[in-house]
């Protein structure tokens, strides 16, 4: 097994090198920039500020980079060609473990790097504000910035899980890699609808999005839960035909 994740990380390495590297170099720049039209009361909130936008396209940064291998690979048959040598199922686990290393290098390390500049570059501001774990966002923000990254990625986890389902079963690439971020905008408009908000993916990925009074636990695992329950029911539905959706 280990072998075949090292293959398959192979395959995704560079893609998710220059998508870090590029998200890092971003992310850091507003971070130590953007918050100059804003008034700041912590350090951290320059972190904030300038990832704010990332926050939101979050799928897309997770999916490109990584689903369209497994895409061209069903379309090129290799599949196929894979299934002799090797267990499917196996072959697919890996790949998805490597998939999945991926997603944490893309989302943890330019998250982290990021409030490590708006912590020590940006100049030192304090006023007295409310915050959701303004504890740890306060006395010990590195950690709470660590943190957040590290959950992110969990969440980011799911999000990357949703597209290589529908790279296993769907003919068109622009389904596959843009299908989890059309799903997240249309969890966020209909939870808006229902006043809900604080129950959306976003705010379990950021939030900081809503007031702050209204974050609960559920606003954390809510997201997770219903998107686990939408790729188990794809999943599941899909491979009931058996063959690729034409679509």
């Amino acid at each position: 097994m280990i072998g075949l994740v090292r293959n398959e990380w192979k395959k995704v390495f560079l893609p998710v090198l220059l998508t870090t590297v590029l998200l890092a170099i971003a992310m850091s720049v507003l971070s130590c920039t953007i918050y100059q039209n804003y008034t700041l009361h912590y350090d951290l909130e320059a972190w904030e500020v300038g990832t704010e936008l990332f926050s939101l396209l979050y799928p897309l940064f997770v999916v490109v980079p990584l689903c369209w291998n497994l895409y061209y690979e069903r379309k090129n048959n290799f599949l196929l060609y894979v299934m002799p040598r090797v267990k499917i199922k196996k072959y697919l686990t890996a790949k998805w473990i490597a998939y999945a290393l991926g997603t944490l290098c893309i989302i943890v390390i330019p998250y982290i790097l990021s409030a490590v500049f708006a912590i020590y570059v940006v100049p030192f501001v304090e006023n007295p504000f409310s915050h959701i774990f303004e504890n740890a966002f306060i006395k010990t923000p590195l950690l709470y910035a660590v943190a957040l990254s590290l959950w992110r990625g969990i969440v980011s986890l799911f999000v990357m899980t949703f597209g290589f389902i529908l790279a296993l079963y769907f003919k068109n690439i622009f389904v596959i890699l843009t299908g989890p971020f059309m799903y997240s905008i249309l969890e966020n408009f209909v939870l808006a609808i229902l006043c809900l908000e604080r129950l959306r993916l976003v705010v379990a990925f950021d939030p900081t999005t809503v007031n702050p009074e209204v974050v609960s636990i559920f606003s954390f695992f809510f997201g997770p839960i219903v998107l686990s329950i939408v790729i188990g029911l794809t999943a599941f539905l899909l491979s009931k035909k058996n063959a690729v959706v034409t679509i």
